[in-house]
């Protein structure tokens, strides 16, 4: 369990439970949406962001 996060706060558009995940989670993927300028480009990025959020959750549970 992280007691600490280095991420910068997201910004504004990063507004689903997925999006503020990934954003803290995924160091390339924030890389990636931190560049984001066209709407969508950033739909797309929130879209992977509900992907990854996904199998990270399903194999939380397999492994558990």
């Amino acid at each position: 369990m992280k007691l600490h996060n280095d991420a910068p706060k997201a910004p504004r558009w990063i507004s689903t439970e997925a999006g503020q995940w990934a954003w803290l989670e995924h160091g390339e993927w924030r890389l990636i949406a931190s560049n984001a300028l066209s709407v969508q480009e950033r739909r797309q990025l929130l879209d992977k962001a509900e992907q990854l959020r996904a199998a990270s959750e399903g194999a939380a549970h397999r492994g558990a």
